[in-house]
């Protein structure tokens, strides 16, 4: 079965004989992990550089270090720099910050498509912890510090980029889109024509009853793995659309494994009874939490993940012989009343998982 990568292979059409749609989309999404200013500084300004002009091999190792299946990124990367759909397209506007301090994690890179349409591609959560964390801060803070770079970055693509804008990004990538075309000026909204959310997390709920975000809900292209996760935490009032994915689980996030059939994705009618009985146990769990709860709880994990002084997953797993003795050292370590209040939300969350067993079963029976 065909994926983004055999998509950008073979689809040679320019985009005014093939209209943009949403496996582009995810395609563009997924460019924004990318590490584009160890190419060359031109991409952080905002005239750019032609993207096949990016293509130099001695780049290549520099461009992935770190990147989430970085070998297959590669390869689309080559793919489209050899096609005539993207190479003449301009890479833009590159910006990345991530800053423990203010736990911020944040990229995004314009690619402008042809004179008049732009897609603004917002990056995802990285494989830093601190990535991690600013994610999880999402359960009890609204703006995150990326939502609010994400705001002022589309502000400034709508002042530098002329004509029409696409939006989009994967995981906290299609968050962010949706964060910044809702909260920017009702002028800029107007030349926005979708906004794509390949897997990305809701808000929280009173995000989701304001003007703002209703300004643009009929415009959110959202999309879903059968087994999602991710895309399902938190609320959400968008429509979404499920794809099919040829992994299991969590990792059917990975954008690769999303299957592309005659140019688009393949579609199914629903999700699966797993991702029904994860998105109950999780979105129940954290109702039982208060704000204050939420956040002592983010905040004693990443503590405890922080404890081998490690700074992303990549150095945690190179490491694992010392890092995971040191973090079961630092749980043994707690003060009696944070272990209690760790044990006793972790224990909920289990309860909540047997409980919610048999609608797995419900789910089953219904899509018979």
């Amino acid at each position: 079965m065909e994926n983004i990568v055999s998509f950008a292979e073979k689809t040679w059409d320019s985009f005014e004989i093939r209209p943009f749609g949403a496996v582009d989309s995810l395609i563009l999404s997924w460019m924004s992990y990318l590490h584009w200013a160890k190419v060359s500084p031109l991409v952080s300004t905002w005239r750019g550089v032609r993207f096949a002009d990016l293509f130099r091999a001695e780049c290549f190792e520099a461009m992935v270090k770190d990147v989430w299946r970085g070998e297959e990124g590669l390869r689309l990367f080559m793919a489209m720099a050899a096609s005539p759909r993207y190479r003449d397209m301009r890479v833009k506007g590159f910006a990345e910050r991530t800053d423990e301090e203010t736990e911020t994690q944040f990229a995004a890179v314009c690619f402008q498509l042809f004179p008049g349409l732009t897609y603004v591609a917002f990056r995802g959560t990285d494989t830093s912890l601190v990535g991690w964390k600013e994610d999880f801060n999402m359960a009890f803070q609204y703006p995150v510090p990326a939502q609010e770079e994400a705001v002022t970055y589309l502000r400034t693509a709508g002042r530098k980029c002329r004509g029409k804008l696409l939006v989009g990004g994967h995981s906290k990538g299609g968050n962010l889109s949706i964060c910044a075309a809702f909260s920017v000026s009702r002028a800029l909204k107007q030349r926005i024509e979708r906004v794509y959310s390949h897997d990305g997390p809701g808000f929280l709920p009173e995000v989701l009853r304001s003007e703002a975000f209703h300004s643009i809900q009929n415009k959110i292209d959202k999309t879903l793995p059968q087994d999602s996760v991710v895309g399902l935490l938190l609320e959400h009032q968008e429509q979404f659309r499920v794809v099919r994915s040829n992994q299991v689980g969590f990792w059917q996030h990975d954008p690769f494994s999303w299957e592309v059939r005659d140019g688009d994705f393949c579609d199914l009618d629903g999700l699966t009874p797993n991702a029904h009985y994860v998105n109950q146990t999780i979105s129940e769990w954290l109702n039982t939490l208060s704000e204050a709860e939420r956040e002592r709880f983010v905040d004693v994990l990443y503590e405890l993940l922080r404890a081998d002084q490690a700074a992303s997953f990549s150095e945690l797993l190179e490491d694992w012989q010392n890092n995971v003795p040191a973090i079961l050292q630092a749980a043994a370590e707690l003060d009696p009343d944070t272990k209690k209040f760790l044990g006793q939300t972790l224990k909920e969350l289990a309860v909540l998982s047997v409980k919610h067993v048999p609608d797995i079963f419900l789910h089953r029976g219904k899509k018979k």
